[in-house]
């Protein structure tokens, strides 16, 4: 994946907030059945307990998802049987291939490459992210059959099997496939989704994740759900589903991008934010420059000249994900947390975009704490300077 036309958290300023509830799907009015889904009495079923089946459902519009939102749903697997027993698994997805969108059986979950059997040249879900609730263990390094992954699809070039996977929780607690219903709740607050299980009041699993390759320009995708059987099989039960957008804030305060150009520098491979390989610093007039700061590096890139002013500061860094979760990342302004000892600005908010001169020169940098910690933050700053 790389930066060139990179759309970051929130590309448009006419998104606005959406809710659809579904108590249950004795009306399926607003969704779209592809394939082997079908009602079944008051379930919405995405695939019957039968071999070699794939299902989708989504609803017909697309919703605003850059800024925000929060999901969830009842699920119920029955009847398992075949290999396993019981395969292969349903997926929450998020993605802008379309309402009518669906791709292979078996170990492909209805949203991934393949159709089943090996034969990769069955074409995923193109721009696509996954919730992925997996109930068979394949042969591909999956840590069993019962867990749940985040999982991305870029597009139909770069996509391969199995599809890149953001995140893994191996442990759920429960068995997705033991008949019971199950309640989930998937909650996005930029760039942090957060997937809870049951009554857990803690994310099962919870990652940073870039929508930029999943959004059109108005910062909104078709969401819903695919499914899956092969050698095994179950039946694919959604029971409810809510869906809500977040209303967009104030600009000024939010983690948002416009549309750029990285000047051809690639996303580092393991991130799930782009975070550019390396700074660039582009001369834009008589001193004034435009610059692109990775959120990895401590004071990353710098401008000749001292008293440089910043302005049309954006983006959005992660700096303290493993301890602060949301509240480890922040746009330029910075989070609430104010810096302390450590820091390499104390006194001024973490995580902000902040300079420092010396050597006649004014250098810049995400306010993390100065250290080996550093290189493992996520994501960037895109800003100008004008030099005094």
């Amino acid at each position: 994946m790389n930066g060139r036309g990179f759309w970051m958290l929130l590309c448009a300023p006419f998104a606005v907030a959406e809710t659809f509830t579904f108590a249950d799907f004795k009306s399926t009015k607003g969704i779209e059945l592809i394939q082997s889904a079908k009602t079944s009495g008051s379930a919405l079923r995405l695939t019957p307990a039968k071999k070699q089946s794939v299902g989708a459902a989504w609803f017909g519009a697309r919703q605003p998802v850059s800024n925000g939102f929060e999901t969830t749903f009842q699920f119920q697997i029955t009847r398992p049987g075949g290999l396993g027993p019981g395969a292969d698994g349903f997926a929450f997805v998020i993605q802008n291939s379309g309402p009518t969108a669906i791709a292979g059986r078996g170990s492909a979950g209805g949203f991934a490459v393949g159709d089943g059997q090996g034969d990769v040249r069955r074409r995923g879900i193109a721009r696509s992210i996954a919730i992925f609730f997996d109930t068979f263990k394949n042969g591909d390094g999956e840590p069993s059959a019962n867990y749940l992954s985040i999982c991305t699809n870029g597009k139909i070039p770069a996509m391969r099997w199995p599809p890149a996977r953001l995140a893994i929780a191996p442990d759920l607690g429960v068995s997705l496939k033991d008949g019971a219903i199950h309640t989930v709740r998937v909650v996005y607050t930029p760039p942090i989704v957060s997937v809870f299980l049951d009554r857990s009041a803690v994310a099962v699993l919870a990652s940073t994740v870039d929508f930029s390759t999943v959004v059109d320009a108005d910062g909104t995708a078709y969401v819903g759900f695919t499914a899956s059987t092969g050698g095994g099989y179950e039946n694919h039960d959604i029971l409810s589903w809510s869906f809500s957008s977040t209303p967009m804030p104030d600009v000024s305060s939010a983690m948002v991008s416009s549309n750029i150009v990285f000047l051809n520098t690639p996303c580092l491979p393991d991130r799930n934010l782009c975070t550019p390989a390396r700074a660039t610093v582009e001369e834009t007039g008589p001193r004034q420059y435009h610059i692109i700061l990775p959120a990895n590096v401590e004071w990353g890139a710098g401008v000749p000249g001292p008293g440089a002013t910043i302005k049309n500061a954006r983006g959005t860094v992660c700096w303290n994900l493993k301890s602060s979760g949301s509240a480890g990342c922040s746009g330029p302004a910075g989070s609430g947390i104010m810096a302390t000892e450590g820091y390499l600005a104390p006194g001024e908010k973490a995580g902000a975009l902040i300079s420092e001169q010396r050597g006649g020169r004014t250098y810049f940098s995400v306010n993390d704490r100065s250290g080996a910690g550093f290189n493992e933050n996520e994501g960037y700053f895109e800003f100008d300077v004008e030099v005094q």
